[in-house]
């Protein structure tokens, strides 16, 4: 898939006091694989899925499963709630 194909997401955490946070979900099938770099005010990381695609993820802050409570959540079919992001549609090229 080429980079054209995605989109990119920011994930943010908005506290200081955390020493890691990760953030997993559909996106990498749950392997713990975007380590947040600290800023400032917080946390941040990016990645990219495909545009219009729905993701679910959980922030991993100091190895405690966690959603962020300023996003969206759904709680899924085994009863865990997770926090989720719908990528926008693939913008038309200009003509």
């Amino acid at each position: 898939m080429s980079a054209e194909d995605l989109h990119q997401v920011r994930f943010t955490w908005p506290h200081t006091e955390p020493s890691t946070v990760i953030v997993t979900g559909t996106f990498d099938q749950w392997s713990s694989s975007i380590h947040l770099t600290k800023t400032p005010t917080g946390f941040e990381g990016t990645t990219r899925i495909p545009w219009n695609e729905k993701i679910k993820f959980k922030f991993i802050v100091d190895g405690q499963w966690i959603v962020h409570e300023d996003q969206p959540t759904e709680t899924d079919p085994g009863g865990f709630v997770n926090n989720v992001y719908t990528a926008p549609p693939k913008p038309e090229p200009a003509p």
